[in-house]
């Protein structure tokens, strides 16, 4: 069994090589070839203010021989920024880090074949999925970009959207300036787009060919009154995106249609949890489509959905829920380059194997 780290990972694993296998998983998925668990969550109060929650998600993907198990055991928290609502994974692990875990199984055997942090894998695939539905879905001539958004995810998402979109400028804007000229200053020179700090939304959006909101509110970015025709706009939660947002969207493309986890609270009220509470996580309010009810990116992979038709059109992909596949689809690259390239540490298999039936 190999033990491997996130900076194992980042040194083997080219952008490049985790969208091409994300959308064959995707591909698989919607050929009825490969299989992903809806997420559960458990939240349980601990300090005032804080919780406690066990996230899991899984999928099997048989042409690559490779079930993966993702869970998080973390400490939450939600905050006012900005006028909004935030949430944060605190560092609170020993040495003031944070549990993510994946782990790779053989579906030949069923033996585990790799366990590793989920940290830069976790930044791949989301990012990996906006860029994948923007390549079927902004306009191929897209080479304005609004950033939203100045943190971890942002950068994976410039990374892979400058893949598939021959970008000359990207506007970021994030609420806290420092933040946003950290960034710029950070990443220019990295991309060849040219990096502009913008100040506000609305200025990063004006004129803009896709929009990519990449934060981790749970409030919406902007109103959808800003979007423009012929624009693409995505989210890594459906929440950063307003209820006109997806009223307008033609075509609105979802991640996949069991769109929010099943969830359980401990001790407490489960309207007090913004994650839990009804309403937040449901801003799809269509006339003639009930929640969820809407063409998933696999379709759009598989050739099932058209995807962009009319260039004048709002383009939208809503990366409603992760899907534990995804971590099946990378993982599956990582321990193959892994293997490749003779890094990380192995350890004995039989550690975890019993002779006793389970």
């Amino acid at each position: 069994m190999l033990i491997l780290s996130n900076d194992d990972i980042e040194k083997i694993l080219p952008v490049g090589a985790c969208l091409d296998v994300l959308e064959e998983a995707y591909r698989d998925l919607g050929n009825g070839m490969a299989a992903t668990v809806p997420r559960y969550d458990v939240f349980s109060p601990t300090k005032s203010g804080e919780f406690y929650e066990y996230k899991t998600m899984s999928g099997v993907l048989p042409n690559r021989g490779i079930a993966a198990l993702r869970l998080n055991s973390s400490v939450v928290k939600w905050y006012e920024k900005a006028g909004g609502v935030r949430k944060d994974k605190l560092p609170v692990a020993g040495g003031d880090r944070y549990v993510g875990l994946i782990m790779l199984f053989s579906t030949e055997t069923g033996e585990p074949l790799a366990i590793f942090p989920d940290g830069y894998v976790q930044k791949l695939r989301v990012a990996g999925a906006s860029a994948i539905a923007a390549r079927y879905l902004a306009r191929r001539n897209s080479t304005t970009m609004a950033l939203l958004g100045s943190g971890w995810q942002a950068s994976a998402h410039l990374v892979t959207m400058a893949l598939v979109r021959d970008l000359k400028e990207v506007r970021v804007f994030s609420p806290t300036p420092e933040s946003r000229r950290k960034f710029v200053d950070e990443w220019r020179g990295k991309v060849t787009a040219e990096l502009i700090d913008a100040p506000s939304a609305a200025a990063a959006i004006e004129g803009a060919d896709m929009i990519i909101c990449t934060t981790n509110s749970i409030s919406a970015l902007f109103p959808g009154e800003l979007l423009q025709p012929g624009q693409h706009v995505s989210c890594v939660k459906p929440c950063e995106l307003d209820a006109l947002t997806y009223k307008r969207a033609d075509p609105l493309i979802i991640h996949w249609h069991e769109a929010k986890p099943f969830q359980i609270t401990i001790g407490v009220d489960p309207q007090s949890i913004p994650d839990v509470a009804e309403g937040w996580h449901h801003p799809i309010t269509r006339e003639d489509t009930a929640i969820w009810d809407l063409p998933e990116i696999s379709q759009l992979v598989n050739g099932q959905h058209p995807g962009r038709v009319k260039e004048d059109a709002i383009s939208c992909f809503c990366n409603n829920v992760g899907l534990g596949l995804q971590f099946a689809a990378v993982g599956s690259e990582v321990l193959l380059r892994a293997r490749e390239a003779r890094v990380g540490r192995e350890i004995p298999t039989d550690w975890f194997l019993e002779d006793v039936h389970p």
